[in-house]
């Protein structure tokens, strides 16, 4: 049976109501509101419109069937300030979480697509038409829940191959039968259209007291005592008010292999940095083509050598048999021999096929593609300071009983004795007692061998 593993710590204390949330300042046109009343003034606004506007609607088309053509009514369009808004802010600031939490006040369905994600508009098109128009022949049946449409990340859609996203979403916008709400990361000039149709929000990052209060109750939740005050801040201040990319780092530091000082590696984080490794990662080990592979990696910007170490300390999560980890660490390790050739002789064409063994070579010894993705835990490499790595208590102790027998170095340790070890004890159980007898290994140093 596989092991259940935790959930993003984002997802895990996302707020499931406004009252729950530390809601950020905003403003409409330089103008301070209040953003709860605000947003639930909009949904009960919008449903009394949609309510009003249907029934005109009714009576037109009725009208409409017993007269000429010339004569006809046009259908009456909701007015787009009441049926869609705008919440523009940094990433990481808690738009996402404010639409979820507003939708569960209201006992409401969201619905999510992200804008910079469609290619085209024709793609935009079809996504939102399958939800801003019509229920679901089940939504009149069993009466469930109303829906509301999330547009994620509308400033990015320019860019895209087909510019007329904008009007197919004003268009969609005035026919909508379920409230809208857009989020973007910045002003744009060339969203003009949006903003003159729409009420945009600004909505400004939490103040640093906040976060911290936010931070604390997770700490406090997790029983997490590895980060300190000091720590905290810096971690704010690398973040940039990012409340997102600060509970990802703070995740990965505290189910990482860091002990003691973590300052140093909190200066080596940029923003969405461990955001964007545990990503790349999950996704790497899950790729079906070298290709792929290639793709994932040119998109990165994290450091080659740094993903490097990260792949290495995360083979056992994703690769589960013998023989898949053997081709693996086979694959790692030609990789690190071309690396080694690269940084000696300053040979920088051999890069590509550095990338290749050990991204793609390694990512495809795992044979079983047909296996549920699902949530993985990935954890931080074994952090290095001053030359020396990090070590947990049992690796110190299971190193100690190595030492009685022959001297080996931490790194040699790390990097390949220990990989080796857990092959040869996960061959047999008679291997695992051999190597216990032989080592004179307690419980927990076992544990790692397993």
């Amino acid at each position: 049976m596989s092991k259940t593993v935790e959930m993003p710590w984002v997802e895990k204390y996302r707020p499931k109501s406004l009252g729950e949330m530390a809601l950020p300042t905003a403003r409409i046109k330089g103008q301070r509101v209040k953003l709860d009343v605000e947003l639930k003034k909009f949904i009960t606004d919008f449903f009394s419109e949609r309510t009003r506007i249907n029934k005109e609607n009714i009576k037109i088309k009725k009208f409409n069937r017993t007269v000429i053509e010339k004569e006809q009514k046009d259908l009456i369009q909701l007015n787009t300030e009441k049926a869609a808004i705008l919440l523009e802010g940094p990433p990481g600031i808690g738009k996402t979480s404010i639409v979820f939490a507003l939708a569960n006040d209201f006992n409401m369905e969201v619905v999510e697509t992200n804008a910079s994600d469609t290619r085209t508009k024709a793609a935009l098109e079809r996504r939102l038409n399958e939800t801003s128009k019509t229920r679901g022949i089940m939504d009149f049946i069993t009466q469930t829940k109303e829906k509301l449409i999330l547009i994620d990340e509308v400033d990015g859609i320019y860019g895209v191959k087909d510019k007329g996203a904008v009007p197919s979403i004003i268009n969609l916008v005035q026919k909508t039968q379920f409230p809208i709400i857009m989020c973007a990361n910045e002003y744009k000039t060339n969203l003009q259209t949006i903003y003159k149709k729409v009420r945009r929000f600004e909505v400004n990052p939490l103040p640093n007291s906040e976060v911290l209060k936010i931070i604390h109750t997770i700490l406090q939740k997790e029983k997490i005592t590895l980060l300190k005050k000091e720590d905290l801040d810096l971690l704010i201040e690398k973040n940039n008010g990012d409340l997102r990319g600060i509970i990802n780092d703070i995740q990965g530091i505290s189910q990482g292999n860091v002990e003691g000082d973590v300052k140093e590696l909190i200066q080596s984080l940029h923003r969405d940095s461990i955001e964007e490794i545990f990503s790349l990662i999950r996704d790497l080990f899950f790729v079906t083509s070298l290709r792929e592979a290639r793709n994932l990696t040119d998109k990165s910007d994290v450091d080659y050598n740094f993903l490097y170490k990260w792949v290495n300390e995360n083979l056992p999560t994703f690769i589960k048999t013998n023989k898949e980890l053997v081709d693996a660490f086979e694959n790692l390790s030609l990789a690190d021999e071309i690396f080694g050739r690269i940084r000696i002789n300053q040979y920088w064409g051999l890069l590509p096929y550095f990338f290749d063994l050990f991204a793609g070579g390694v990512a495809l010894s795992r044979n079983n593609k047909h296996e549920s993705k699902g949530y993985r835990r990935v954890v931080f490499p074994r952090y290095s300071v001053g030359g020396r790595f990090s070590l947990t208590q049992p690796q110190k102790e299971l190193i100690e009983k190595i030492n009685k027998k022959y001297e080996i170095s931490q790194i040699d340790f790390i990097q390949n004795f220990l990989p080796f070890l857990k092959l040869l004890s996960g061959s047999s159980r008679k291997q695992l007692k051999n190597l216990s007898d032989w080592l004179d290994l307690d419980a927990k140093a076992k544990k790692l061998l397993k």
